[in-house]
């Protein structure tokens, strides 16, 4: 008889010791965007490692990716997406379909970006990254929310002619060394949301299935 395994379950809080009022604002609106029930039942987590040697030692595969990438000329940095504009438009439209789907249309018209604010506290804030190829050309890019224990990725996509040099692995590692040693959890939708290309990227990259319970 084979039993089942209980899904773990975390209780991740949105606030801390932090007491700016700021911070619980920010708490807050990032709270009421995922309190829905399927953001918190099968969600794809990875502890933060305290370090990026912690994280390169245990996952061989996402290692020798990201370090290929950078091999090709690819680099992570912090970027501020109001001077890459066109960058992101060529990114959301080099490929007609993401994980079997169309491209929405909030995807293939072009935006303007604008500039984040100064956020007072570095545990309440979003951080914008990329990785860049040449001068100053964007080929991935990815939006972070951190909200005390949660770490969250909210948009995540690369170049469609630049996917195949490993930028995806670049981009993460990259998230992961600026993070490290912070604590709490990284959280990337649900776990099996997307094809199953998507799922082995992020077991890969060390995230797996869990349910989460957000507190303020």
């Amino acid at each position: 008889m084979t039993t089942a395994v209980e899904t773990e379950t975390r209780t991740v809080e949105l606030v801390g010791d932090c007491t700016a009022g700021s911070c619980l604002e920010f708490a807050v609106k990032l709270h009421k965007a995922v309190e829905d029930r399927k953001y918190q039942r099968g969600a794809s987590i990875m502890d933060m490692p305290e370090t990026l040697l912690d994280w390169r030692a245990e996952h061989r595969t996402a290692r020798k990716r990201a370090d290929r990438a950078e091999r090709l000329g690819h680099r992570f940095a912090v970027v501020d997406f109001s001077v890459h504009a066109q960058d992101i438009h060529d990114i959301n439209t080099s490929l007609p379909e993401r994980q079997g789907r169309p491209m929405s249309d909030g995807y293939r018209k072009k935006a303007e970006r604008s500039r984040l604010p100064d956020y007072p506290c570095s545990r309440h804030r979003t951080i914008t990254y990329g990785t860049i190829q040449g001068r100053d050309t964007l080929r991935s890019y990815l939006t972070l929310h951190r909200s005390g224990e949660l770490a969250l990725v909210s948009m995540i996509l690369g170049h469609g002619d630049w996917l195949r040099d490993d930028v995806m692995y670049a981009l993460v590692q990259g998230v992961i060394a600026d993070q490290a040693g912070t604590g709490g959890i990284l959280y990337y939708n649900r776990h099996d949301s997307g094809t199953e290309g998507l799922v082995y990227f992020k077991e890969k990259l060390g995230f797996r299935e869990a349910n989460v319970e957000w507190v303020l």
